[in-house]
């Protein structure tokens, strides 16, 4: 069921959970807290703006003539192996972050985390508890973003939010030591200059991204976004109540998502895409208040054979099951996942086209546009001149240009 193309509504919720990654058992859509229990903020200020913003190089609109190639990974095969372009193997990975100069990859299924150069030779990093300094695992580790110093992952297995120091791979976790899923946040309590790294909960999260001050983190089984201030390590709520799924757009406690996925921010907006109400959400970073940008909501829960996948603008447009998301800073690109394909969507319109694959088509064809063939395409980012793509039903890692 993990990868299961065209399911019946009835399993609609669990397969939804399956492809969003996250771990069956650990209780997606659990509700821990209340709305009165959560602490929710906003950023005093917005950070500082930068061209390296989410995990992916941003300022000038890509040009791309829809080519697309497979970079590494071997088709079909699923295995740990090093080394370049198709010598290399992985197993199921889910998303994908850049620094500017590599790609940083969560091999799901391998429980580690992957390190590409652009010609794509991968290398596994070996990482250490930055407390005892014992090697560290990762348990079904789901999604990536970096500021360049650190990559921030989400270790959907453990319910926590790891903090990897690139040049030491030491590793820092925020959560539950024992992997309890919930809705906890936290605060800075003076004279101490963090937060109690334990004690936050989280509840099957898989998208990360950061504008290089906070990092935000789409928790999928509480419906809500959180915050996290990185040189803090507090915890908040940005958006959503836990364990309230809707498709509300409204302030912060108005809001209601359902399954949000996976997530990418220009430094002023954060995009989300709201994986169970087929949409394209945009969070005001300053205010916490949520709208959507493109995509019809389909109905929560079940399908009625209306919910395709069709360009448009704003909700004339419809997604089947949006899931990657990143940004030049003019245009996000959204994979939908189980259709297959490659959305652009112009922010300042919502317009909406296909600009890789045919929906409902699977398979693995390097080629350009609709030619081109994926296998459950999830994560995404882009070096600014180029989008890379996580191909992980095929497992390989696709680069379009």
């Amino acid at each position: 069921m993990y990868f299961r193309r065209e399911v019946s509504m009835q399993k609609f919720v669990t397969v939804l959970c399956s492809l969003l990654v996250t771990v069956a058992g650990s209780g997606c859509g659990n509700k821990s807290t209340s709305a009165a229990d959560a602490i929710y903020d906003t950023p005093p200020t917005l950070a500082p703006a930068n061209s390296h913003m989410g995990g992916a190089v941003q300022g000038t609109a890509l040009v791309l003539s829809k080519s697309v190639a497979t970079l590494a990974g071997s088709v079909g095969i699923t295995a740990l192996a090093d080394g370049s372009g198709n010598a290399s193997k992985f197993y199921h990975p889910t998303d994908i972050t850049t620094d500017g100069t590599n790609f940083y990859i969560t091999d799901y299924l391998n429980n580690v985390i992957r390190k590409m150069d652009a010609s794509g030779v991968v290398t596994t990093l070996a990482c250490t508890d930055a407390d005892s300094g014992a090697a560290i695992g990762f348990y079904r580790p789901t999604g990536i973003t970096t500021d360049g110093k650190n990559l921030y992952v989400v270790d959907s297995g453990t319910n926590t939010i790891r903090f990897i120091d690139i040049a030491s791979r030491k590793v820092t976790t925020i959560g539950s030591t024992s992997g309890s899923a919930g809705s906890v946040d936290t605060t800075l309590f003076p004279p101490a200059s963090t937060a109690d790294k334990t004690y936050a909960r989280f509840n099957n999260p898989t998208g990360i991204t950061t504008d290089g001050v906070n990092l935000y983190v789409a928790d999928s089984g509480n419906q809500t976004i959180r915050r996290i201030v990185i040189a803090t390590r507090a915890v908040s709520t940005l958006s959503g109540i836990s364990g309230s799924a809707g498709t509300v757009d409204g302030t912060r406690t108005e809001a209601r998502f359902n399954l949000p996925a996976r997530i990418t921010t220009d430094g002023s907006s954060l995009f989300v895409t709201d994986f169970g109400n087929r949409t394209v959400r945009r969070i005001a970073i300053a205010t916490g208040a949520v709208s959507t940008i493109a995509g019809k909501a389909g109905p929560l829960g079940s399908d009625s054979g209306t919910i395709d996948s069709t360009d448009g603008t704003g909700a004339t447009a419809q997604f089947y099951q949006p899931n990657g998301i990143t940004t030049d800073g003019t245009s996000l690109y959204v994979t939908d996942s189980y259709k297959n394909t490659i959305r652009r969507i112009v922010i300042s319109s919502g317009a909406v086209t296909t600009i890789a694959g045919t929906a409902g088509t699977a398979g693995h064809n390097d080629a350009i546009g609709a030619a081109a063939t994926f296998d459950t395409p999830i994560g995404i980012t882009t070096d600014g001149a180029a989008l890379y793509i996580v191909d992980s039903g095929n497992n390989t890692i696709r680069k379009m240009q």
